[in-house]
């Protein structure tokens, strides 16, 4: 009933008994695991019987002598054949010829609509004709934020030219911002301010509380805020929906 090979991997087992029992923890059950045999600690139960047909895998169970189920199956097209009759039926003129082609194809494969070309075709060569040098450009197209900065640098450069002498004044200092290299390249010119505060689950506050200038040490307080605002975004919510069952 089952093979050979899994006989022996089974015997195999029944020799483990001696140093395992029917201890799990020293047996460690992986044959019965990963393979499906019973392993040395489930065989130890059958040693004054016999081992039953059910504790070996499906899998393994599987052999089949007869030449049953060998000989190939028929294989139909009548239905499908009934099927395409009663639609060329139902469809117009139109169909008909393009089911007709179709299926023309289909029983006389020899037959087709391909022939070879009038005239010999090149396949070595680029076609020769002239080429505009802006078609043979390989320069890529900018990205949208390349274009902002762009648009930002014509900008500031107008507003420069129209300062007189006089009125010109030095630039200020550009502030280092800590940790910007750490963000992707296009966002960098849009930050302001990078705040590090304390990584102790309750950041997003803390980041919050930062920037609103009132110290990150405020981070229960907008906490607390944020809380009521949601409280009074869901009751608003519910009214709207007309109770909470449809709002949940």
């Amino acid at each position: 009933m089952i093979s050979r090979y899994t006989l022996n991997e089974i015997a195999a087992e029944l020799d483990r008994i001696q140093y395992c029992g029917n201890d799990p923890s020293s047996c460690g059950c992986s044959m019965r695991s990963t393979h499906g045999f019973p392993c040395a600690c489930k065989l130890s139960s059958y040693v004054v019987a016999s081992i039953p047909l059910e504790s070996v895998h499906m899998f393994w169970r599987r052999l089949n002598f007869s030449n049953q189920g060998l000989c190939e199956a028929e294989v139909s097209i009548n239905d499908e054949i009934e099927s395409i009759h009663k639609r060329f039926k139902d469809v117009d003129v139109g169909g008909k010829v393009t089911l007709k082609s179709k299926l023309r194809e289909i029983a006389y494969p020899q037959e087709n609509s391909m022939f070879p070309p009038l005239s010999k075709v090149k396949t070595k060569g680029a076609p020769k004709k002239p080429i505009k040098k802006s078609e043979r450009s390989t320069k890529r197209d900018p990205s949208y934020w390349e274009y902002v900065d762009a648009f930002h640098s014509v900008q500031s450069s107008n507003t420069l030219v129209k300062h007189s002498a006089s009125s010109y004044e030095p630039p200020k200092p550009t502030r280092i911002i800590p940790m910007l290299d750490q963000f992707a390249h296009f966002i960098q010119g849009f930050t302001e301010d990078v705040v590090d505060v304390k990584a102790n689950g309750n950041c997003g506050y803390r980041f919050i509380a930062a920037l609103l200038g009132i110290g990150e040490e405020s981070w229960l307080m907008v906490r607390k805020e944020l809380i009521k605002e949601l409280g009074k975004w869901l009751h608003d919510y519910i009214n709207l929906f007309g109770g909470t069952e449809r709002f949940e």
